[in-house]
């Protein structure tokens, strides 16, 4: 009996809450995230991972080979010919010399196909090794490469081209010991040029902060007072 009142009374209670509780409409978006959730997923298209992976591929080709892109030609001249010298460094870095010929025994060869006579020449020493020399052809003109390497493994390449006329930016001039080249940088890589009379002169190396330029001064100075270039009778 005791059973039955107290499910009555409950039954009442709820009808009578049902009653005379106020009721309030759930907000638009609460009931849209609801049905959202609710809902199955959609599935991805099956090919769009494959297509992301060819965007990302596509990215990393373009990333390595914009460096090989051809750049916009400096209207400086010395700028233009530092640019041509540079190339040709890093050809060597990357491959070697064409034909590293042994100095001194090569001179006269050397003196025949690049039509640069080297009266005196820098040999190395503690902090310079020559590991070879050959002539090439840059910018239509015939010239001279020495390479060098520091204790580092750096290499370093002293070209010699004929450049009558060409200027040297005097913005550019910088005071080592007696002598004031132009410092030039191009492709992540400096220059020290300067003239012989009608024949340029270029020491290329990829020294380029601050840090590194009382070295790089060195070894200008090392090259620059033992090496002596003249035209080819």
């Amino acid at each position: 009996m005791s059973d039955r009142l107290s499910d009555s009374s409950d039954e009442a209670l709820g009808r009578r809450l049902a009653a005379e509780l106020p009721r309030h409409a759930a907000p638009a978006r609460l009931r849209a995230a609801i049905v959202e959730a609710a809902g199955p997923r959609p599935r991805r298209a099956p090919w769009l991972a494959p297509a992301l992976s060819a965007v990302a591929t596509a990215l990393v080709l373009v990333l390595a080979f914009l460096p090989m892109l051809p750049r916009i030609v400096p209207a400086d001249p010395t700028e233009r010919l530092v640019r041509v010298v540079v190339a040709e460094h890093t050809r060597a870095l990357m491959w070697g010399a064409r034909r590293p010929e042994v100095i001194p025994a090569a001179l006269p060869w050397l003196t025949q196909e690049s039509g640069i006579g080297l009266s005196r020449v820098f040999a190395g020493d503690d902090r310079l090794i020559l590991v070879g020399a050959e002539p090439v052809y840059l910018d239509g003109r015939r010239g001279v490469a020495l390479h060098y390497r520091d204790g580092d493994g750096r290499l370093l390449t002293y070209t010699v081209l004929p450049a009558p006329g060409l200027p040297l930016p005097e913005r550019r001039r910088v005071q080592v010991e007696r002598w004031k080249p132009a410092l030039l940088h191009d492709g992540g890589f400096s220059a020290w040029v300067w003239k012989h009379g009608d024949l340029a002169c270029f020491l290329i190396a990829d020294l380029v902060s601050e840090a590194e330029l009382d070295r790089f001064k060195d070894y200008f100075a090392r090259v620059r007072a033992s090496t002596e270039p003249v035209p080819a009778q």
